[in-house]
């Protein structure tokens, strides 16, 4: 995502000192609201149930987003800005595979908006340097910097994940289906506890990549399946969105990543003291 945060930091720049934290917040909860019933409505019109389960789960990740983004949890920032890089890239990248298209520009500039929101230090007060959590857990700037790096590009796989692990598969790889299920139910169990600050959750992350590494290469989301009865536009629209593995193992990977450096902040018991000051400068925009 390096290339990417390149592009937007000249917008992101003054971001930093820019106020109306409380305007900004409702802009991008209410951008994550529309994908909510975007992937409800999309979920009742597909053809399958398999289908019709995955845009069922991503419309429940996106209303997670939308609650901690209004509810101004600790992680909300990273969370929402992790499944909002994931709609850029995967706009991004289906326009390069097929063009223009204002339906993929729109639900790509959407999820940048969301990032531009959420983005610069006022935001970051009201959400990453809460000291409420910090004091709990005692973590200190070092280890606040990890965990947003590893909870932002673990949120962002998710997406890829449910599309990759929910979704049908083609004739004769049926079997593959519950472990892919499984991989992906511990992609999710392992980023709900990273946000624990668990030490299990790294762990299951890692397995989690580990895994789809392993079964990425004989198991594919079936897009005859999906689309069989759709309209020609939601058939080309999607195709370059749901993709294989190779995007949320990569996610994933650098998730585990910079986690390991700062564990012994993060498996710590609650303690009720503060590690090091709470500096504006240790959390960064993303």
């Amino acid at each position: 995502m390096e290339p990417l945060k390149g592009m937007f930091k000249p917008v992101l720049g003054p971001l930093n000192e820019i106020g109306f934290e409380r305007t900004r917040r409702a802009v991008a909860a209410l951008a994550l609201s529309l994908f909510v019933f975007l992937y409800l409505f999309i979920a009742l019109n597909m053809p399958t149930e398999q289908w019709k389960l995955v845009f069922v789960l991503l419309s429940t990740c996106y209303g997670v987003a939308f609650m901690s983004v209004a509810a101004e949890w600790f992680w909300g920032r990273w969370f929402a800005t992790g499944l909002a890089w994931s709609g850029v890239i995967l706009a991004v990248a289906s326009m390069a595979q097929i063009g223009w298209a204002p339906v993929l520009a729109l639900y790509g500039g959407l999820h940048g908006l969301v990032i531009l929101m959420l983005a610069g230090k006022k935001m970051a007060e009201r959400f990453d340097l809460q000291p409420a959590w910090r004091e709990r857990y005692g973590m200190d700037d070092f280890g606040v910097d990890r965990l947003r790096k590893t909870v932002t590009r673990a949120s962002a796989s998710l997406p890829s994940v449910i599309l990759w692990a929910v979704g049908p598969k083609p004739p004769g790889e049926e079997a593959f289906a519950v472990l892919t299920f499984a991989t992906g139910a511990l992609a999710l169990a392992g980023l709900v506890g990273v946000v624990r600050l668990r030490a299990w959750g790294l762990l299951a992350l890692g397995g989690a990549a580990v895994a789809m590494a392993v079964a990425g290469s004989f198991a594919y989301p079936h897009f005859d399946l999906a689309f069989a009865g759709a309209g020609e536009g939601t058939a080309w629209a999607y195709r370059g969105v749901v993709a294989g593995p190779a995007l949320p193992i990569l996610l994933l990977a650098s998730a585990v990543a910079p986690l390991p450096l700062a564990l012994p902040a993060v498996i710590k018991k609650p303690s009720r003291r503060v590690v090091g000051p709470t500096s504006l400068e240790a959390v960064t925009t993303w």
